[in-house]
């Protein structure tokens, strides 16, 4: 009987990546993915800096970018009169995530898979078609599949099977699950254009063009273009019997520029037509069986953001799968905590390409909008029939604070996953008993036994079980003293390192660190004297409950933090209470808040807190499954 930990059904991006990062966590995996290759055309070619960043986590940065690809530094529409105008300038943003990278994506899903396959616990079947779910009872217990163009259906057992097979899922449908669907104006033919050798460059383009009743975007690839020509939807029957030459004509009506090349267009049979969906599950799982995706929330490919929402997805899977199949058994509520996770980000994606459909699709589909228009060269300049729409665009481009934020929104995402801990690269492999560490030093060996040694240590001397009442005013059965841990003569240096290299490792720059007193105290002490013994600088500091009343009147203690990046730190969290409590101190002081670090984080909801009211990354070091409290 074949049996794995988890089955992933899809080796796309978000199939791909959850493979890797559960082979990473040492648990049995197995991808299947139904075609002989990656090599289809027509698929999403960018990958944002939210995944840009996770390949660093990963340690597979070099790798990636060593990958043929060329930078997006800014996304810009044509207007009449004025030429390309920007809406979005990522090179704004802090390098070095400060593009958008465009590649094939078959290359992206090789490099991908070749990573994975050097994890022992991990497998990928290609050629092996998912045609349905195994129950045991109420329980999925697996997925049936036919390999390699066969027609007698194999049984794959599995702990838990995960879909990640698109907006047309199977196994959604063999689970009983429909999607909440919501209309969309239009779909999308993609075709190719060749480009010139005078065209060919390392820089990237997404350039748009808006005509009368439809729209065009292109895609600049090495050797060609890839093109998606926009019309209303249900328009493909009749856009095919209209014939090749009509659809040349418009081609060069949307992009003059690209009228000499038209003929490589040799019949209709060369668009190809993409149903336009935009959809979501009420529920993303049942019992054994979670989808992820675009099989739990197919996205408009207005943004161009579902392919980096769908690996965020996979990462916040991974974190949360990997403890229960380490035991053998994925909980229902685990399930249930990822979607939790990802359905913020989701609605909040779905909402804006909801009102994009709205403001810009719906009329321009209509006849009653174009980019002519828009520009204000429309009837009466367009002023009266499009308030609305020109006060957005005028908004985008103008506002100093939208110009600030919609790069960062589309580059990183509403919520930004980081890479789980276990998933993140070791030079050694910590050895299985460790003697007390005297002298830890900034390497990567060193930083792997400190953690190891760190979380021994906190086993042993700061877990306390039996019903406790929180300073939240929550009860548990267990309680966290970390002050046994950062008050502890060998444990305090551990998590320094332990906490100064987790920041690195999210590529957070901080040059002051600190909290509420008292948790934080020995922390930040910690994290300025492991900083100091790998020849950095960083200034501690204390954050008072309330700013005082008398002297100098302060409520941030110590070098001043104003005009400074400030890592905010504490030993655990439940409510995030006393980290929101710190950031708000330090930013009245004038200081820039770049991060949340905890050394344990609870699980009890602090990290989606503090990173929804602070905006800023919530980091931690060991969750409470490492310490045996699921």
């Amino acid at each position: 009987m074949e049996r794995t930990g988890c089955a992933v059904v899809g080796g796309g991006p978000a199939g791909m990546m959850l493979g890797l990062l559960l082979a990473r966590a040492g648990v049995r995996v197995t991808v299947l993915e139904k075609h002989r290759d990656f090599l289809r055309d027509f698929r999403g070619d960018t990958v944002h800096a939210s995944t840009i960043r996770l390949m660093d986590e990963l340690g597979l940065g070099a790798g990636f970018r060593s990958l043929p690809q060329s930078r997006l530094s800014n996304v810009a529409v044509p207007v009449p009169g004025a030429g390309l105008v920007t809406l979005a300038a990522f090179d704004s943003l802090k390098p070095p995530y400060n593009y958008v990278a465009m590649m094939p994506q078959w290359d992206f899903l090789d490099f991908l898979a070749a990573a994975a396959a050097k994890e022992p616990t991990f497998s990928l079947l290609m050629e092996s078609e998912a045609t349905g779910l195994e129950f045991d009872g109420g329980r999925v217990t697996g997925v049936r599949y036919r390999a390699d163009g066969g027609y007698r259906d194999q049984v794959l057992h599995a702990d838990v099977v995960v879909a990640a097979d698109g907006r047309h899922s199977v196994l959604r449908r063999a689970a009983g699950m429909r999607t909440k669907e919501y209309p969309v104006p239009f779909d999308t033919w993609w075709f190719r254009l060749p480009r010139h050798l005078s065209e060919q460059g390392e820089v990237a383009g997404v350039v748009p063009s808006l005509g009368d009743r439809d729209a065009m975007i292109a895609l600049n690839r090495t050797h060609y273009y890839q093109m998606g020509y926009l019309a209303p939807k249900g328009s493909d029957a009749a856009i095919r019997a209209k014939g090749v030459e009509w659809f040349r004509q418009r081609v060069a009506a949307l992009r003059p520029d690209l009228a000499d090349r038209v003929d490589s267009i040799r019949s209709v049979d060369d668009l190809h037509w993409l149903d336009v969906k935009l959809n979501r599950l009420r529920r993303w799982y049942v019992d054994g069986f979670l989808c992820i995706g675009d099989a739990a929330h197919a996205m408009s490919p207005a943004g161009g953001v579902g392919i980096n929402l769908a690996i965020q997805d996979a990462v916040a899977a991974a974190e949360r799968l990997a403890p229960d199949l380490r035991r053998g058994r994925v909980r229902l509520r685990t399930l249930a905590a990822v979607q939790r996770r990802r359905r913020m980000p989701t609605l909040v994606v779905q909402a804006v390409q909801r009102i994009m459909h709205r403001v810009i699709f719906v009329p321009l589909f209509a006849g009653t909008l174009s980019g002519e228009m828009l520009a204000g060269k429309g009837q009466d300049g367009g002023r009266s029939r499009f308030p609305v729409q020109r006060t957005i665009f005028f908004i985008l481009r103008h506002n100093p604070v939208i110009r600030r934020l919609l790069p960062r929104v589309i580059a990183l995402g509403p919520r930004p996953e980081h890479a789980p801990g276990f998933a993140r690269p070791l030079a050694v492999t910590p050895p299985t008993k460790l003697e007390p560490m005297t002298s830890p030093t900034d390497t990567a060996a060193d930083t792997a036994a400190a953690r190891a040694r760190l979380l021994e240590l906190i086993k042993e001397l700061a877990v306390v079980r039996g019903k406790v009442i929180l300073s939240s005013g929550a009860e548990a059965h267990y309680y966290i003293d970390l002050r046994r841990i950062t008050l502890h003569h060998e444990a305090s240096k551990l998590v320094g390192q332990v906490m100064l290299a987790l920041a690195d490792d999210a590529g957070i720059d901080f040059e002051c660190a600190g909290g509420l007193t008292m948790g934080a105290d020995p922390v930040g002490t910690a994290v300025m004297h492991a900083a100091a013994d790998a020849g950095r600088a960083v200034d501690a500091f204390v954050v008072r409950k309330v700013q005082k009343s008398y002297g100098m009147g302060r409520q941030v203690e110590g070098p001043s933090v104003e005009g400074r990046k400030v890592l905010v730190l504490e030993d655990t969290s439940t409510t995030g209470g006393s980290a929101l409590t710190a950031v708000e101190g330090v930013r009245k002081a004038g200081g820039n808040v770049v991060a949340v670090a905890v050394i344990v984080d609870r699980d009890t909801g602090a990290k989606e807190k503090i990173e929804a009211e602070t905006g800023v990354p919530y980091l931690f070091a060991f969750g409470k499954d490492e310490l045996g409290l699921s």
